[in-house]
């Protein structure tokens, strides 16, 4: 049996190791339009559910969005737009995000054009717990917060709510969702991230 010496051994395994990141470092940058091609199409995916649009196909997501919506270019600190809604109304779009159990909760808020009440959100999670926290994506919990209202009687702003039932204080219904039982603090998460909402002209 033949034996090689430790230099070669080591020159040998230093060789392949080094083409392994090269190959490897070569197809991350193959991919890397691809995986931001993807990024955009899911958000753009988002912000079409939150405008009322349920079917739209993958391959025209992105078409589609460029179609119906323009950046808002004076908002400084979050991303924003303007959107012909599902229902044919204006909207504006408004980028939400904070935190929620396990990691990053973000989503996408519609307000009518004058900004005073809801026409559709859309939330997505990093890494929330299966059947809890991540009900934030589902319909049952995101349809709650269509045709809600931003300011109260008085014209106070007082966002939407996220608060558990029995704890409304003096929240009107109109102003106010109900949180996910058993995910309080994705629910806060989300309450938190309401509070934060912004219009920036």
């Amino acid at each position: 049996m033949r034996k090689f010496s430790n230099t070669y051994v080591f020159l040998y395994v230093s060789a392949l190791v080094l083409l392994i990141c090269v190959v490897l470092a070569s197809v991350s940058i193959g991919l890397k339009s691809k995986r931001e091609a993807n990024v955009t199409r899911e958000k753009y995916q988002q912000i079409l559910k939150a405008a009322g649009y349920k079917d739209v196909p993958k391959k025209k997501t992105v078409s589609f969005f460029q179609e119906i919506a323009e950046s808002e270019k004076g908002g400084k600190t979050s991303e924003q737009y303007h959107i012909r809604c599902a229902d044919g109304n204006p909207g504006i779009v408004v980028r939400v995000q904070g935190k929620g159990l396990w990691g990053p909760i973000w989503g996408y808020v519609v307000l009518s054009e004058d900004g005073s009440s809801i026409k559709g959100v859309s939330f997505a999670h990093k890494s929330e717990t299966p059947g809890l926290g991540a009900k934030i994506t589902e319909d049952e919990f995101t349809n709650a917060f269509i045709d809600k209202k931003l300011y109260d009687q008085n014209g106070v702003f007082t966002s939407v709510r996220v608060v558990k039932k029995g704890q409304e204080g003096d929240l009107l219904e109109e102003n106010r969702v109900d949180a996910i039982s058993g995910a309080t603090i994705t629910s806060r998460g989300v309450d938190n991230m309401m509070k934060e909402l912004r219009i920036e002209n």
